[in-house]
């Protein structure tokens, strides 16, 4: 935007330049106004060059970082998720690109994706919480215990961890999880992919959207974080991924974040577009194993840029 911003005002700037030559020219003023206009043309010339060599800088700084981690730090999250199978759910409206990076390094650390969850904006419709209140009656299993005083959402967020779920590792899918999976997905509020689930995972990353235009308030995202939550009670560890947008006001991990019940289990990284964020969610996903959560990234997460077991100072 800097680039092109520039070149209109500067292209602006010299047709400016030639009308007014030629009209001061055969004036009274014509040597004062064209050194006038030429001298701003000029510097108009300069602003442009300026912010080039500046974009050039960033974009290059940029590429360093990326490539920096990518070089100088490969290979620190191999083997962090070994054996460890993992469910993605991606929120309404996530960016395919930022599932698909953070997709990658959750394999290269030896995870197995089992599972990919697509929830539809049906599902968080306040003219369909009628519907997913039934839904959770009806599909409620014998052993699903939920916590006293818990939300509609909570209890969804609970019942689809029972169909592609559990809190250990090693458990196959039964009749109970595809008769869940089967009700959620024929009320068209999810996918799945694969469509048959045969294993269920232990732990679940999330894939946060970036927060819609005009912003909405925090409260808005009440049932998806209580959805989370539940995800959380009936899995062995949940991160929720996004970019910065997601961190700040109209986002999910903003409301996430601000929920004080959520974050004693719930995990959760800003900078999931950068290389160096992608591997925070597989340290963040790992200590979720061990019973911890933290809030990682950039945009006010309380707990540094990545759990204290990885980093070699304290934050």
């Amino acid at each position: 935007m800097i680039d092109f911003r520039y070149h209109i005002v500067s292209i602006v700037a010299i047709f400016f330049a030639l009308g007014a030559g030629v009209v001061l020219g055969a004036g009274p003023l014509k040597g004062t106004g064209s050194e006038i206009v030429a001298s701003q043309a000029e510097k108009d010339r300069q602003q442009l060059a300026d912010a080039r060599a500046e974009l050039v800088q960033v974009k290059a700084l940029d590429k360093y970082r990326d490539d920096y981690v990518a070089k100088v730090t490969a290979g620190l999250t191999d083997g962090k998720l070994a054996n460890k199978k993992i469910t993605l759910v991606t929120m309404p409206n996530a960016d395919s690109d930022l599932s698909d990076g953070v997709q990658a390094e959750l394999e290269k650390a030896g995870g197995t994706i089992s599972t990919k969850v697509s929830l539809d904006a049906k599902l968080f419709d306040t003219g369909q919480r009628q519907l997913v209140d039934t839904l959770v009656q009806q599909l409620v299993t014998a052993d699903m215990d939920f916590p006293k005083d818990s939300t509609t959402y909570q209890r969804a967020g609970l019942l689809l961890a029972r169909g592609v779920a559990a809190k250990e590792e090693g458990k196959t899918a039964d009749a109970d999880s595809t008769k869940v999976l089967s009700g959620l997905t024929g009320a068209k509020l999810l996918s799945l992919k694969p469509s048959t689930v045969k294993d269920r995972s232990s732990l679940i990353v999330v894939i946060a959207a970036k927060p819609p235009t005009p912003l909405p308030d925090n409260s808005s995202y009440v049932d998806a974080v209580d959805f989370i939550k539940g995800l959380d009670l009936g899995s062995g560890g949940v991160v929720v991924a996004g970019t910065p947008d997601s961190a700040s006001d109209g986002g999910l991990l903003k409301a996430l974040r601000s929920d004080s019940d959520a974050t004693k289990i719930v995990s959760s990284v800003d900078v999931a577009d950068l290389p160096a964020g992608q591997m925070t969610v597989v340290f963040a996903l790992a200590e979720q194993v061990t019973g911890k959560a933290g809030q990682y990234g950039a945009i006010n997460a309380k707990n540094g840029v990545a759990p204290s077991a990885v980093q070699t100072k304290d934050n």
